[in-house]
């Protein structure tokens, strides 16, 4: 199947060598640990899930330690290929299989290769989606691919970050300040310029449609700075980065706050069919 190569995928290329190394600092380590924890409790041993957006496979191999076999996709190819190394590493090869692609490929990806056993879930994290222009291939499938009862798992970068807002309106840069508000904006990615689209919780929920219930939203990284302050973040001493973290993790599903983090973790379940 010939996949039409985007800036997206051209520009995760050229960035996956130091991918791990950008996201291997304390700040970005918090929202995943968070994420994971939440994964855990929505995903369980022998659960098929279907990983939109894997990058390295950091995501991949956690889902599998848990037991979870994984059908993971990228459309970086450079992406897949380090996933693959890690996934080997990890001993969960028999437990993964990966695709060269992204979301408004998939599904032609799953025709034909006949996955009409279906998934438990399906899960796309870190701004994985923020790299697409429109969430309908979300919907379908979704609708197509998950089973009853099945989750979905979606972690978007914020469209309303307080720390970004705070910290750049304090410097007198309004434009940083708002930047999130736009639906779009073109975000420099290892010298590429590729469109990012902030998604609302809304836009998730008109795209898998009214078979699915909102279960739960995360906010990430609502006290603790987005990773790009990282330097500033290890300024501060230690028993109050410590503490702010600990607050991060305690108010990270109230109600508004849970949607002020530098990225926001949702689920939805999708609903039993009714039998006449």
């Amino acid at each position: 199947m010939v996949i039409e190569r985007t800036a997206p995928a051209t520009a995760f290329d050229r960035l996956a060598p130091a991918y791990d190394s950008l996201v291997s600092r304390d700040t970005f380590c918090r929202q995943r640990a968070q994420t994971h924890a939440a994964l855990a409790r929505w995903i369980k041993s022998g659960h098929r899930v279907l990983e939109i957006g894997c990058g390295t496979g950091l995501d991949t191999v956690f889902l599998a330690g848990i037991g979870a076999r994984v059908v993971a996709c990228d459309p970086s190819e450079e992406m897949v290929s380090r996933a693959r190394r890690r996934v080997e590493t990890a001993g969960v090869g028999d437990r993964v299989g990966l695709l060269p692609c992204g979301l408004q490929d998939l599904p032609k990806f799953l025709d034909v290769l006949d996955h009409a056993e279906g998934f438990d879930a399906v899960v796309s994290n870190f701004g994985a989606l923020n790299c697409v222009p429109c969430l309908d291939a979300l919907g379908m499938l979704g609708r197509r691919h998950l089973r009853a009862r099945g989750t979905v798992a979606i972690g978007l970068i914020g469209r309303s970050c307080l720390w970004e807002t705070i910290y750049f309106s304090l410097r007198g840069d309004r434009v940083r300040a708002a930047r999130r508000r736009a639906a779009t904006v073109s975000v420099p990615v290892a010298g590429i310029e590729v469109p990012t689209f902030y998604h609302r919780q809304r836009d998730v929920a008109r795209a898998l449609g009214a078979g699915f219930s909102h279960r739960a939203t995360i906010g990430l990284g609502v006290f603790v700075p987005p990773p790009y302050l990282e330097p500033r973040w290890q300024q501060a001493p230690r028993p109050i980065r410590l503490a702010v973290a600990a607050l991060d993790r305690m108010t990270a599903t109230w109600p508004l706050l849970n949607r002020l983090g530098d990225h926001t973790l949702m689920c939805w379940e999708k609903a039993r069919v009714k039998h006449d």
